[in-house]
């Protein structure tokens, strides 16, 4: 049998990029190939540039082809959650008798709930919040348990039909033999956050460039999921505007400063410009830019947990992951004092990735090598720790 090379493909807000790997020695990943390059993003559900988007990811994959010196045969899509929404529902099932739970009554009860897709949207996840049996506790492990009763809750992830064959069209010409989409925000969640913590809920935002992500997560699945458009490409922007900066000389000056750096500070930072010519800027000016646009993230950041349908501990962390803001020096600061929460940076757990902005392509590599080791659909199997 040929062996399947395994892709996926990312789709940021700055960067396409594409990966092409297997597990490696010690449970890590073996990456073949990868690649990754610059285009307009989207905001506001469209692609900035859409005429250019069909060559963008087309010289993408390819180019992961070349590195690899392979020819990609599975191909899986991340679908950003501005292209996407979050459907949560309960279903139950009841058995005459005490019945022995089997992986088809696990599909029978994710089958049974109708009325989920539209004509808008079609499921590209659906995963277990949770499930109940008779003793009333719950439970992610249900298969071999026996009951008369068997209900959960269930979260189904949509993707935009637009968006969907957008992408399907782009890849026509190429005869991939398998494509299939993920959520990136729930692979994200399954992969930098430990089953223990979502266990009891979990908060997580992947700042981008131009646009960022919420979700609310719970057990294997999404409770809540939002897309706001805000990210460093804001701060980026004022500090051009600001300081007639290029957008290079701009991201700099972001990964240089640091939003706490005292108001009063005499102190400026020096930019060369057209050559020879140095341009001073105040500290403390660029300290208030930051702050601002940190604070427009972290209240943006309240107000999708405000208004989550579900109640959230307010001891639950805000965890930070994407290259937006990871890396600005004392941000958690700034966002843990509009929040009132603690907030954590996450990224990949491995040396050679420990990188917040690989943290959506690795999610999604993580899980397509997961879905191809396993013949059956993927069903989650833990319990649920007490509070």
């Amino acid at each position: 049998m040929a062996r399947k090379n395994i892709a996926v493909l990312d789709f940021g807000t700055s960067h396409i990029s594409v990966m092409i790997g297997d597990r490696g020695a010690g449970n890590g990943f073996d990456i073949r190939g990868y690649s990754n390059i610059s285009y307009a993003g989207f905001m506001d559900g469209e692609f900035l540039e859409p005429e250019k988007l069909a060559s963008e990811v087309q010289q993408v994959l390819a180019l992961a082809e070349n590195n690899a010196r392979v020819q990609i045969t599975h191909l899986y899509i991340g679908v950003p959650a501005e292209f996407s929404a979050v459907v949560v529902k309960k279903a139950e099932l009841n058995f005459y008798e005490s019945h022995k739970i089997t992986d088809q009554d696990i599909t029978d009860l994710f089958d049974s709930i109708e009325d989920v897709e539209s004509e808008e949207h079609s499921i590209i996840n659906r995963a277990p919040i949770y499930y109940v049996l008779d003793d009333n506790l719950k439970i992610i492990k249900p298969k071999g348990k026996y009951t008369t009763t068997f209900s959960g809750v269930i979260s189904f992830v949509l993707a935009e039909n637009k968006f969907i064959q957008t992408v399907q069209k782009i890849l026509s010409p190429l005869y991939i033999q398998h494509v299939e989409f993920f959520s990136e925000q729930l692979c994200e969640a399954l992969y930098l956050i430990p089953p223990e913590e979502r266990d009891r809920c979990a908060l997580l935002v992947d700042v981008g460039f131009l646009t960022s992500s919420f979700a609310a997560v719970m057990g294997d699945g999404l409770l809540s999921l939002n897309s706001f458009s805000l990210g460093a490409g804001h701060i980026i922007a004022d500090f051009c505007d600001v300081y007639g900066l290029t957008f290079d000389q701009a991201k700099d000056l972001l990964l240089e400063a640091s939003p706490d750096d005292e108001e009063d500070s005499d102190q400026v930072y020096e930019i060369a410009v057209n050559g020879d010519v140095i341009k001073k800027i105040p500290v403390a000016e660029v300290s208030e830019i930051i702050k601002f646009r940190l604070t427009q993230i972290g209240k943006t950041i309240k107000k999708c947990i405000d208004q989550s349908e579900v109640s959230i501990p307010e001891s639950l962390p805000v965890l930070i992951t994407g290259g937006g803001i990871s890396y600005i020096n004392d941000m958690t600061h700034i966002l843990e004092e509009v929040l009132n929460r603690e907030v954590e940076i996450v990224m990949p757990d491995d040396p050679r990735f420990e990188r917040p902005e690989l943290s959506s392509v690795l999610s999604m590599l993580d899980l397509a090598i997961k879905q191809n080791k396993q013949t059956a659909k993927m069903f989650f199997i833990r319990l649920f720790k007490k509070n």
